[in-house]
């Protein structure tokens, strides 16, 4: 609270002098108070962000018990319709092993000609020991009396040195690569126990690049199904590549998956990748500045469950009302869009109009309260005015009011961007279990590998024996 001329001049008691240095010394009180205040404004926002409430991603909430949305009481075991994976046994064994009963546990009697005589089966499934197999090819040499020299028969394309390992080999160490995401030290000394051969890590890096050429014309088909997509995911995450921060960003629906990494994030990135150039569908994506580049000509849909969490985080430390009004208009709008895809209906245009004058409601009433927030003094002349955090949100609502409705009127597009983030999941848990990228031809290795891997995943197809055929020039996706 700052006091005005009059009130100081009354406990100077009229001294004009002795006033005025009071007054110069109050007020430059108040405002350091001030900068402090909203200094311990922000810091205590950024102690109470968390993964509910911003868009910190759940790996920065530390040891923090997140909140159990599992109700309580609720039947256990397996959903109805599960189909289950129950062992059964087999009706052809490869072994078979007889358990003799010549004499009666009771009474010693012998039972070797006894004349009821049946069989309990119980069968054990077990792995057998592992072993190399091992073909050796051999080209026969002549001398040819026509030409006077010796003649060799050729071996097959693929067999190159006088000892190397099969694309079988390479199917593995792709599958514990690109979907164990195993680090290439373990997969070596996996394979030591298993076979008794351990292949260098160079070795193991030579058959990734051998199969990421290979499954290049795999990625392409993946590509062009993507194209033909009306609504397609979008996102991006940070990783460590050669002690940098480089981005993998990926492009991908229910069905398939196409990632990729670059040096950057931005549209420099996606224009470097192709894809979103050519697309024209819709992309759902978190509001990133570089989606709304204007050469792009695809439509844009925006990540509602990003919004709900800014919303809650204002909502729950600045207190603003709007920020709670916001978020309950967005989950009703996603319960009445559910519910209508549910029944195979549209959304009555009513109800899409009472929403739409809702919305815009809460935006005008949310200016009154975020335009008194306290925000941070502006350090330099270039850039544009420093705003709150929910200013800068209110902006982002009121600008792309049609991105972040567009669920209610076309059925085809999602509320959220859970499937980006789904497929990009793994890259976070690659780096967590294998550590960084050494360098960027390894992260590109991984991503296309790990592209045809998620994809083969999404379609039902196995991955291992997909691999293999993939390797050996067959067609893998239907």
């Amino acid at each position: 609270m700052r006091l005005t001329p009059e009130q100081v001049m009354t406990i100077c008691k009229g001294d004009k002098e002795i006033a005025s240095v009071v007054q110069f010394l109050l007020n430059q009180q108040a405002d350091r108070i001030e900068q402090l205040e909203r200094r311990v404004h922000e810091l205590e926002r950024q102690l109470k962000s968390n993964s509910s409430n911003s868009s910190k991603p759940p790996s920065s909430d530390g040891l923090r018990k997140p909140t159990n949305l599992r109700t309580s009481g609720g039947k256990k075991g397996a959903p109805k319709g599960h189909r289950g994976t129950t062992l059964c046994q087999a009706e052809q064994p490869d072994e078979v092993v007889v358990i003799p009963l010549d004499s009666c546990p009771c009474c010693q009697g012998s039972l070797t000609d006894a004349e009821r005589k049946t069989v309990e089966k119980r069968q054990v499934f077990d792995l057998p020991p592992p072993r190399l197999f091992i073909t050796e090819f051999q080209a026969e040499k002549a001398y040819c009396s026509h030409c006077r020299c010796m003649q060799s028969a050729s071996f097959p394309e693929q067999v190159k040195a006088p000892a190397q390992y099969g694309d079988g080999w390479v199917a593995w160490t792709v599958y514990l690569h690109a979907y164990q995401l195993l680090p290439l030290d373990r997969i070596s000394r996996l394979f030591s126990d298993l076979t008794g051969h351990g292949p260098s890590e160079a070795t193991l890096l030579t058959l990734l690049e051998k199969s990421s050429d290979a499954l290049q014309p795999t990625e392409k088909i993946l590509i062009d199904r993507l194209l033909e997509k009306s609504v397609v995911h979008a996102d991006e995450t940070g990783c460590r590549v050669g002690g940098k921060t480089g981005w993998m960003h990926v492009i991908s629906d229910e069905k398939y998956t196409l990632l990729r990494f670059h040096a950057q994030r931005g549209s420099k990135a996606m224009d470097a990748h192709g894809f979103l150039p050519r697309y024209a569908g819709t992309v759902v994506h978190d509001c990133m500045q570089g989606y709304f580049k204007d050469h792009y000509s695809f439509d844009h849909a925006l990540c509602n469950v990003h919004l709900l969490r800014e919303c809650k985080g204002i909502a729950e430390h600045d207190g603003h009302v709007w920020a709670k009004q916001m978020s309950e208009l967005l989950k009703e709008s996603w319960r009445l869009a559910s519910e209508s895809r549910q029944a195979n209906t549209s959304v009555r245009a009513e109800v899409i109009f009472n929403i739409l004058a809702r919305y815009d409601a809460i935006l005008e009433t949310g200016q009154q309260e975020w335009s008194k927030d306290q925000v941070r003094e502006k350090t330099g002349t270039r850039g544009r005015k420093i705003k709150s955090k929910a200013g800068n949100l209110g902006e982002r609502l009121l600008k792309h009011k049609a991105a972040i409705l567009s669920f209610l009127w076309r059925a085809e597009t999602p509320f959220d961007n859970n499937q980006a983030e789904r497929d990009l999941r793994m890259v976070k848990v690659k780096q967590k279990i294998s550590g960084a990228f050494r360098t960027e031809a390894g992260a590109f290795i991984f991503a296309r590998l790990r592209s045809v891997v998620s994809t083969l995943l999404k379609q039902g197809l196995s991955v291992l024996p997909s691999l293999s055929l993939a390797l050996r020039g067959h067609p893998i996706l239907p």
